[in-house]
């Protein structure tokens, strides 16, 4: 990673803490520095004051407390993150204390023989956890959203787990109603949550091809 995307997560971080709006200081800071899409992307979701970086920490909660608890699945959060990861991707430990890929994939996911993989490692790891109940949520409008949710329906089946897949209209409202604990790095979602288990992070951190980035001191 080119010196001048440190520098810019820098300045970035410099003019949020001083309460500028985020994207108007994203802006100042591209023009400034001259970045791609791509460096823009990964300083929009890497770089948070520290007051909601904070905020953020708080609601982590460790794979131990989740034994037990219903845990709502961000399902193309989730899914599209350890993709980009097992297939090389480029990951960032976020300010936040979050893992997330700068993919940008979301309304464009296609199912591929790495989403098979990636969902193989994903249930797993939720058997390890134990919890009382999970549910995955995928956004209906992005394709093949229905095969994704029957075939995890047929997998949880045959796992043990105590759980449903849907594909539904709003999958942020839906992963918020369900769970005592929510698994996503969405930054919208982690607001309005009471706790959040980092499930693709924690997946990818032991993923010994995963590269992780950090941009914080």
């Amino acid at each position: 990673m080119e010196t001048k995307v440190f520098e810019a997560a820098k300045d970035l971080r410099y003019l949020l803490e001083r309460g500028y709006h985020r994207e108007s200081a994203l802006r100042l800071i591209v023009d400034k520095y001259q970045l791609s899409t791509k460096q823009r992307l990964l300083l929009y979701r890497a770089v948070y004051d520290a007051p909601t970086a904070a905020k953020h920490k708080e609601k982590i909660v460790t794979a131990e407390r989740v034994n037990d608890c219903k845990l709502a699945i961000d399902g193309y959060n989730v899914l599209i993150t350890v993709e980009s990861g097992l297939a090389g991707g480029l990951l960032v430990l976020c300010d936040d204390g979050f893992i997330r890929d700068i993919s940008a994939v979301h309304g464009k996911h296609r199912i591929t023989s790495m989403t098979e993989k990636a969902l193989s490692i994903i249930l797993k790891a939720v058997q390890e956890l134990k919890p009382a109940k999970t549910n995955f949520f995928f956004d209906a409008q992005v394709s093949k959203s229905g095969e994704l949710a029957s075939h995890i329906r047929r997998t949880l089946k045959g796992s043990g787990l105590s759980g449903s897949a849907y594909a539904v209209g709003r999958a942020d409202v839906s992963t918020l109603d369900f769970g005592d604990i929510i698994a996503t790095s969405d930054s919208v979602l982690i607001s309005k949550a009471g706790a959040v288990f980092d499930l693709a992070g924690e997946i990818l951190k032991k993923n010994h091809s995963a590269t992780i980035l950090t941009l914080n001191k």
